[in-house]
Formats: C-alpha cells, sequence, structure tokens
C-alpha cells in the first residue's frame, strides 16, 4: 500500500504533526511519502526531515507548491499529478487549504483509488471580506468535487459542508502522550508568583496583542505575575514593541520558537490564548495534559476542545478585559485552577489521545 501525504511548508507545527503521528502508527505493508513545499523559510526545517526520515517516510518536495496563490499552482497540479502518475500511489492525503485544493486535483485526475482531504483551517473564515471570502468559499467547494472523503478537525465546520455531508466525517486530532516528558503535579503557588503561558504562532489569527492588553491589565493588579510567550511570527516586532511601550519587561517574556517546549508547559499555571479563529489547537490539549487550566476565545473549534467552566474560561473574540478577568479569577482561586487542570487533563487522555486518531484514519485508508 503506497501511501502520500501532502503538506506545504517542512516545519513541525500542529498540522505536520498530524501527519507524522499518522505515518509513524501506519503498518510495516505501507510505503510512505511525504510532499513538502521546497521553501527554507523554516527554522526547524532539517529537525522536520529529520523526524519524518526517523519514521520511515520519504520526504519529497515540490518546486512549484507555494503557501501563497500564483502563477505556479498550475505548474503544481502538473507536477503532483506527474509524481502521483508515476510511483501510482493508492492513498494521497492532503492537509490543510492550498495542498489540498492542488493535491485533490491532480490526485483525482492521476486516478489515485483514494483521496482524502483533512481540513485544519479554512481560508475563509469571518474576518475576512467579500469578495476574499467567497473567492476561498468557491475555491474550497470545488475541491471538494476531487475526492472521497472530507475530514473535519471540528464539528462547527460542517454546516459549511452539508451539499457533500455523504463525504464529510470528523475526527479530532490527538497527541502521542507518551512522547511529551511528565512528572507529578508541582505544589500550587501563591497569587504572586503565577506563570501564564501561551505556545503558538504570534500573527492575526491568534491575536497576540490582545493577550498583551489582558497582560497589561492583570499585572496591574499583580504586579508578580509573569506572562510567557513561546513562538514567533509577522507580530513578533509589534508584541516587542508593546511590551516596551507599556512597561512589560519586567513580566513578559518573548521566547521565540522552541521546539522543547515541556518545560515551559510544567512551569507554568495558566494556559492563554485569545485567538478570532482557530479550528482545533493542539496547543490546547498539550496544556490540558500538562493540568493547565486554559483561559481561552468561544469562537470555532475551541469550544469543542476546552470545556467551559470544566477546563477552561471562555469569553468572546477580541475582549482583552474579558481574558483577563478570567487570569484574574484562576489566580485568585487556586482550587478552581486545580480542579480545572485535572479535569483538563482526564478529558484530554479520553477525547484527544492519537490511537483514537490513528484508528479512525486506518479505517479509512483500510476501505
Amino acid at each position: 500500500m503506497k501511501i502520500l501525504h501532502i503538506q506545504v511548508l517542512p516545519k513541525l507545527s500542529g498540522v505536520q504533526k498530524i501527519s507524522l503521528e499518522i505515518l509513524k502508527s501506519l503498518p510495516s505493508e505501507y510505503d510512505k511519502y511525504i510532499l513538502f513545499s521546497d521553501s527554507l523559510d523554516c527554522g526547524d526545517r532539517d529537525e522536520c526531515i529529520h523526524q519524518f526520515t526517523n519514521a520511515g517516510v520519504k520526504v519529497l518536495f515540490s518546486k512549484n507548491l507555494k503557501r501563497e496563490i500564483n502563477i505556479k499552482d498550475f505548474k503544481a497540479i502538473l507536477e503532483i499529478y506527474k509524481l502521483c502518475k508515476k510511483e501510482r500511489f493508492d492513498i494521497v492525503h492532503t492537509h490543510s487549504t492550498k495542498p489540498g485544493i492542488i493535491g485533490r486535483i491532480a490526485a483525482t485526475l492521476a486516478h489515485v483509488p483514494l483521496v482524502l482531504h483533512t481540513v485544519h483551517g479554512l481560508a475563509f473564515h469571518d474576518y475576512l471580506k467579500f469578495p476574499k471570502w467567497h473567492f476561498y468559499w468557491a475555491c474550497e467547494m470545488f475541491a471538494s468535487l476531487f475526492c472521497d472523503k472530507i475530514i473535519l478537525v471540528n464539528k462547527y465546520y460542517s454546516k459549511y459542508f452539508r451539499w457533500c455531508k455523504n463525504k464529510v466525517l470528523t475526527i479530532y486530532n490527538g497527541i502521542n502522550f507518551q512522547s511529551l516528558p511528565y512528572t507529578y503535579p508541582k505544589p500550587i503557588k501563591s497569587d504572586c508568583k503565577i506563570q501564564a503561558l501561551y505556545v503558538g504562532r504570534l500573527d492575526f489569527p491568534k491575536n497576540p496583542i490582545c493577550l498583551l492588553e489582558a497582560a497589561s491589565i492583570v499585572c496591574k493588579k499583580y504586579p508578580d505575575v509573569r506572562f510567557i510567550l513561546v513562538g514567533d511570527g509577522e507580530y513578533y516586532k509589534q508584541c516587542k514593541a508593546y511590551i516596551i511601550d507599556h512597561k512589560l519587561n519586567a513580566n513578559v517574556m518573548l521566547e521565540g520558537w522552541q521546539t522543547n517546549i515541556a518545560q515551559y508547559y510544567y512551569n507554568s499555571d495558566i494556559f492563554v490564548s485569545t485567538s478570532i479563529y482557530e479550528a482545533f489547537g493542539l496547543t490546547f490539549i498539550e496544556a490540558g495534559f500538562y493540568e493547565l487550566p486554559i483561559v481561552t476565545t468561544n469562537v470555532e473549534g475551541i469550544p469543542e476542545v476546552v470545556e467551559n467552566s470544566v477546563t477552561g474560561l471562555l469569553c468572546n473574540p477580541n475582549n482583552a478585559t474579558g481574558i483577563a478577568n478570567n487570569i484574574i479569577r484562576l489566580i485568585e482561586d487556586p482550587e478552581l485552577r486545580k480542579r480545572m487542570g485535572m479535569a483538563g487533563r482526564k478529558r484530554c487522555l479520553k477525547l484527544f489521545n492519537v490511537e483514537n486518531m490513528v484508528n479512525q484514519y486506518l479505517q479509512l485508508y483500510s476501505k
């Protein structure tokens, strides 16, 4: 059985980790490949290639597959079509919008027996205006004609695919918890020593300036609270400037891109995210595993991962005051932090483990 996954960037972010977990869990009879763009603009490119190679996956690169829409998209379709014809893949599994559109069309035209696509996020989100929203929606709906199954990582997105509901199913993302270092919970800290953690890209969807606004509110009441931001992105310089302008240098630390983040989870007390749209969020599972109560927003797939008032506290997006108030509530109630953290770990281990995810994908592959 010959299988090809198609991604864009050779980088170990959330979407790529899902492919890695699926591919390395496949039985030995599978001949495994993954196709990336040949982009060099990735901080952990070598580590990404190393991880897939160690999992027995042959790593391929496309000269024409790019993240941005451009004239090379037609060349990318032809390139992937020729690859599918040459290698005679039994399964092609695409991920995310751009490779999903190009890869599905190419694989179907090449008569690949099974073509699957996982929707890890939609390009036509609530913050995109006409005509871009309708253009991206039309592209996604058109590409839906060129596959056998569409896998959603949340149930929220199903409303956009009602016309092809027979193709659609939901498979929640999962993590291999055995790969995460874990020790027994630390003693609960006093109010003034709390550390709040954010892990993810510093970009528009994650709304990091809102997080810093919330941090500014919290630190006025609790000057010893620390906020740790792990990640990079196009908003990194803006975040740095905000920290300096609002005199938050002693309270907010920008750690940049990190490959070993377990230490950050373990040393923190609250996990915070201010996304304005989010399909799923693997970092919520990681935070839950480390028994961190979560403060985040009530958007898209997040409420399916973070159960409001049980494993975390949710509020509307773009609401720095709401985020700050929820953080303060957890700072002032150590028992609530502990209770939500324990509930979050239990929920993640039950619903979002890698075995559940892989078994569901294996059932699709075997058909």
